[in-house]
């Protein structure tokens, strides 16, 4: 699992500690504050740790983190406003591993020359736990069929997420999965995901309706269900998200709130990026039902003159900065004088 990622002079950030829980992590801010980039760092890393030390794994990150950002030259993630005058252009993340003796390990790298990293310090040698996943804003359910052949044959304009996450649904199913979390994401989308023929439906009680005539919040369910059901979302995974709540209505916001809740008691550790006050707010609310239960950490990402800084609390009210919030009231506040202006 993720526990720290520290930034020096990187894409929108001069200076950045992140602070990571291991249950529910929601990162808030106004675009290009640097959210999706946390995310697409971090699961960068995380994809290639397994292969820390052995021949070759420097150019593995580096061709992730060309991939996952869709970058030329890695020169392009260093911070825009200090590339020519930075001593370094540094990334270091810990991660709880699984070894017999240690219970962290750190990964710090610089972004040297225009293509290139040096490793700082030891290279870790100890695996992650599980895998992670990225979920992009976007389902993948509609796309999977033969994404993976085209993908690799061609030059689509796909960040490799959605490559990585077609790779992750094309697992075979478990004889047993966790039924107890599948009947909750069944319920909500009314039905089954099933593959057929390469192509994907939903099973209801009425009949069978292929992939494309579902509403993309339920394909983002269904595929968050068929992950579980093929064991890619297991315990001690990361799921990186962004932005789940596009394209899904406050009633479904509050259904995928509560279920990655409670995916997180099964020692899943939750990443996301949220633009949206109704879930960062369900999001709060879940956690204060649950008596401190949820580990949980809320971090704003705030523009400033010396890049983005960073605000974390454990509850949403800890963090001064809300801009969604501010919006939203000051909104409110127009809409009182227009009306009070009628009198």
């Amino acid at each position: 699992m993720l526990k720290k990622l520290t930034l020096d002079n990187f894409t929108t950030f001069q200076q950045a500690e992140f602070n990571f829980s291991p249950g529910i992590n929601i990162i808030i801010g106004e675009n290009s504050t640097g959210k999706s980039h946390v995310l697409k760092l971090a699961y960068s890393v995380a994809s290639i740790w397994g292969q820390c030390g052995k021949e070759g794994w420097r150019e593995l990150l580096v061709n992730k983190l060309h991939g996952v950002f869709g970058v030329e030259e890695l020169i392009a993630l260093r911070n825009r406003q200090t590339l020519l005058t930075a001593e370094k252009h540094r990334v270091t993340l810990d991660f709880y591993v699984n070894h017999k003796s240690n219970s962290s390990q750190q990964l710090s790298f610089d972004l040297n020359k225009r293509d290139n990293i040096t490793v700082n310090g030891t290279t870790p040698h100890a695996p992650l736990l599980n895998k992670p996943l990225f979920f992009p804003a976007k389902e993948v359910l509609s796309i999977f069929p033969n994404f993976i052949t085209l993908y690799e044959k061609y030059s689509l304009s796909f960040d490799e997420t959605y490559y990585d996450l077609c790779k992750a649904i094309d697992n075979p199913l478990l004889k047993e999965p966790n039924q107890q979390l599948l009947d909750k994401l069944e319920a909500c989308i009314g039905g089954q995901i099933v593959l057929k023929g390469g192509h994907f439906y939903l099973q209801t009680p009425q009949g069978e309706m292929t992939i494309f005539m579902v509403a993309e919040g339920w394909r983002k369910l269904g595929m968050l269900a068929y992950l579980v059901a093929n064991d890619s979302l297991a315990e001690n995974s990361i799921l990186f998200w962004d932005e789940p709540e596009t394209n899904l209505n406050p009633r479904l916001i509050k259904q995928l709130a509560a279920f990655l809740v409670e995916l997180s008691q099964f020692k899943v550790q939750i990443v996301i990026a949220t633009h949206n006050l109704f879930l960062m707010k369900y999001f709060d609310y879940l956690i204060g039902q649950s008596k401190n239960t949820v580990p949980a950490t809320f971090m704003s990402l705030v523009r400033s003159e010396k890049g983005t800084q960073i605000e974390q609390g454990e509850r949403l009210n800890q963090l001064s900065t809300i801009v969604a919030l501010e919006e939203e009231l000051a909104l409110y506040d127009h809409e009182q004088a227009a009306v009070f202006s009628q009198w």
